[in-house]
């Protein structure tokens, strides 16, 4: 009997041992499964299609915006400021009252010169009825005629010295500096305020002599700033100096802005880029997705899943895009985000919308809270 229950006790113990194994090895079978599927989601990537657009070849520079026409404004007449009515920043029109001064010695010279010469001109036209009767002599008809208007020229002067005493703008724009205050006593020779006009803006640009060939008048050209960052603005080529700059053979280029332009101001510095080529129909490759190896540009392409290294032949570049000569074609999905560190041929799983967040897994103590 001991013999029987040692064998059995033996054959317990080899059975518990068989069925531990089976289970080590349907875990060990689950985890090298599990870990194949990690393998098979690949690296989480996001693509966009290559796409056909427009790009242009330019010549870039550097500048500052200035106004085509800078007005310094002066008074016509010495006087005190009675009244100054603008500001520096503030937009006037043609005609505009600036400042007005002390007049009330011109209003009276004004009225007296204008009684005066109603008085005369009554008097000459009485003498017209003399004269047509022969009672007054042609000497004595012509005098008075002579009187009466050197009394209307003298009206006329008063009223053109009591117009003065309100300073006008000659022309629209906007008020750039003040000069002028409150009770200053002014002459002529006095600047009171400085115009410029915001519609009419420019920038100079001085083009090395190897380059002009590329440069032509009305050529177009795309203005950026610092100031406003992310914001293109357009303008041409107004003019192209004939004479060489001895001192550092270059051409002084002068470049109009577009009136669209509105929110350049003077002052502000700029990077020209004239467009001296542009192409309608090119292979277009964002920046963004560029990797550099060996000195090289390279995209990845994803197919089946795998991303595949290619090099790229490059053509016009801008701030955005590169010009793809070969190595990728419209319809091509590119990879966007994610290709840093990425090897050629590897497995890539597409991402879509905002982000490369993997969705986390439920939490299983919530479930297993419900389930109780």
């Amino acid at each position: 009997m001991m013999v029987v229950s040692a064998s059995l006790l033996v054959a317990a113990t080899s059975c518990g041992e068989g069925e531990a194994g089976d289970d080590e090895k349907t875990a060990s079978a689950d985890s090298t499964k599990t870990d194949s599927t990690k393998v098979e989601e690949g690296v989480p990537v996001k693509v966009r299609p290559v796409e056909l657009g427009c790009i242009s070849d330019y010549v870039q520079h550097t500048s500052t915006i200035e106004t085509e026409e800078v007005i310094d404004v002066y008074a016509q007449t010495n006087g005190l400021v009675r009244e100054v009515l603008v500001e520096e920043g503030d937009e006037v029109t043609k005609g505009q009252v600036l400042v007005r001064l002390v007049d009330d010695e011109l209003r009276l010279g004004a009225a007296e010169a204008r009684v005066n010469h109603q008085k005369l001109a009554n008097k000459f036209k009485r003498s017209e009825g003399l004269f047509e009767r022969n009672l007054l002599s042609k000497e004595d008809f012509e005098e008075q005629k002579f009187t009466l208007e050197e009394s209307k020229i003298r009206w006329e002067r008063a009223n053109v010295a009591l117009a003065h005493a309100s300073v006008r703008s000659p022309v629209s724009g906007v008020i750039s500096e003040r000069a002028v205050k409150l009770g200053d006593r002014i002459s002529t020779t006095n600047k009171l305020f400085s115009l410029v006009d915001l519609k009419k803006l420019i920038a100079y640009v001085h083009v090395p002599g190897r380059d002009m060939r590329y440069i032509t008048k009305g050529q177009r050209a795309r203005l950026t700033t610092d100031f406003l960052a992310g914001e293109a603005f357009g303008g041409y080529i107004l003019r192209i100096s004939p004479v060489v700059d001895p001192r550092n053979g270059t051409f002084k280029v002068a470049l109009a802005v577009d009136e669209s332009a509105d929110r350049l101001r003077p002052g502000m510095f700029i990077t020209v880029n004239i467009v001296t080529a542009t192409r309608s129909n090119a292979v277009l490759v964002p920046k963004r997705a560029i990797v550099h190896d060996d000195g090289f540009p390279h995209v990845f392409v994803v197919e089946d899943s795998v991303a595949i290294r290619k090099r790229l032949e490059v053509g016009f570049e801008d701030s955005d895009n590169l010009e793809v000569l070969s190595g990728t074609a419209k319809g091509d999905l590119i990879v966007v985000v994610g290709q840093n560190g990425l090897k050629d041929e590897a497995k890539v799983r597409v991402i879509e919308g905002e982000g490369l967040q993997i969705p986390a897994k439920p939490d299983s103590t919530d479930e297993s809270n419900q389930a109780s």
